[in-house]
């Protein structure tokens, strides 16, 4: 009778862990970032920080989605996930200049090229842009 009980807490209590863990690991929503002269604020989706540093430390947001952002630091893109966790560090020299981050990919322009990138840095499709001297008001 005692190890029935024991067995039904222990049963009990590794549910309640296993619970608690899948709760933590999941993924969460950037809905807005804030930077201020001194600091970088990242908020989730219920509007609860989730993450703070130093803008000295952890550089230029250049752009975000809901679920990573791209920062500047230096003359390196570093891509993080929505939990804040670096995903790729990518070469400026490389990838060219970020022009927009949608859902989980970014496009980047270097010279008369448009690429399109995954959240990871991974390169998904380039093309040459027609009449790219219009368009290089940036």
């Amino acid at each position: 009778m005692m190890t029935k009980r024991l067995l039904i807490l222990l049963l009990l209590s590794v549910c309640f862990e296993l619970r608690l863990f899948t709760q933590s690991n999941k993924s969460k929503s950037i809905s807005y970032i804030e930077m201020t002269s001194t600091w970088v604020h990242v908020y989730d989706e219920s509007g609860k920080k989730i993450y703070t540093d130093t803008r000295s430390r952890f550089g230029d947001v250049v752009g975000y989605s809901s679920s990573f952002f791209i920062v500047l630091r230096g003359s390196f893109y570093v891509l993080y996930d929505a939990n804040c966790k670096r995903l790729n560090t990518l070469s400026v020299e490389n990838i060219g200049e970020i022009l927009s981050v949608v859902g989980k990919t970014f496009v980047a322009r270097k010279r008369s090229f448009v690429s399109t990138y995954d959240q990871t840095g991974k390169r998904l499709s380039t093309r040459t842009i027609q009449n790219w001297f219009i368009n290089s008001y940036r």
